[in-house]
């Protein structure tokens, strides 16, 4: 790496920056010692060559806080959270929504900003969200009685969480024309425009059947971006499990 004046702008690295300059300075002051003192050169070639040392150790440490800070932008602030009912019928639905419950409740606790894209989809971002929720998913088990059962028995029931990066840039393509679009009301909160505008999206992806919907934005337009946004993570996924 070669020294920049730019890293003066940034703050982790500005005082490295201060320093590689001044170690230039102290370097110039030496070739003009033995430049005027012959009997001083040697001397002098020995300070430039000390200096040199401790600039390169500068320029080590300022390549490595840049390349941790690339990686850190690079590296997904958000994530989607997808519940799925799996066996045991209606009591999986009402386990699957009990589970978006838990992870809303502890994004929520963690401080992290938490969306609902939909009934059984959460947008949870964070610094740090992804990095502690990337590994979640995967298949959960419940044995319980549920609220519905009269008779006391208890039921079995599954319910999936899968768990997607949402990426500043985008590692594949999809073409417009293999996506399907469909629109509809929302309906629940979000003011009069919701309920009586179609402001809903639903994409599908027609070469991977892969169905998306948003509803959670005001405007047809932002859950038009929210979906084609979860549906490109959904996207990536797949070909990474390929």
């Amino acid at each position: 790496m070669e020294y920049s004046s730019d890293f003066k702008k940034n703050h982790e690295t500005a005082f490295l920056a201060e320093e590689y300059e001044h170690l230039e300075k102290e370097k110039e002051s030496a070739r003009a010692t033995a430049l005027d003192d012959p009997d001083l050169a040697e001397m002098a070639e020995e300070d430039v060559a000390r200096l040199s040392v401790r600039q390169k150790e500068i320029l080590f440490e300022i390549e490595r806080i840049v390349k941790r800070e690339e990686e850190e932008a690079e590296r997904p602030k958000a994530v989607v959270l997808e519940f799925r009912a799996g066996a045991g019928g209606n009591e999986a639905t009402l386990f699957a929504k009990d589970l978006r419950d838990m992870y809303q409740h502890y994004a929520e606790h963690k401080g992290w900003r938490v969306r609902r894209i939909d009934d059984l989809t959460l947008e949870i971002a964070g610094s740090d969200a992804y990095e502690a929720l990337r590994w979640e998913t995967g298949v959960h088990r419940v044995q319980r009685i549920p609220i519905t059962e009269k008779s006391g028995r208890i039921h079995t029931s599954t319910a999936s969480v899968a768990a997607m990066p949402i990426r500043a840039k985008s590692t594949v393509v999809i073409n417009p024309t293999d996506i399907e679009m469909e629109f509809s009301r929302s309906g629940g909160a979000g003011g009069q425009n919701v309920n009586k505008v179609e402001t809903a999206v639903r994409l599908i992806h027609i070469p991977t059947g892969i169905d998306v919907r948003s509803s959670s934005e005001r405007s047809q337009q932002s859950n038009r971006e929210k979906a084609l946004q979860i549906l490109t993570a959904k996207i990536e996924q797949l070909a990474e499990e390929e």
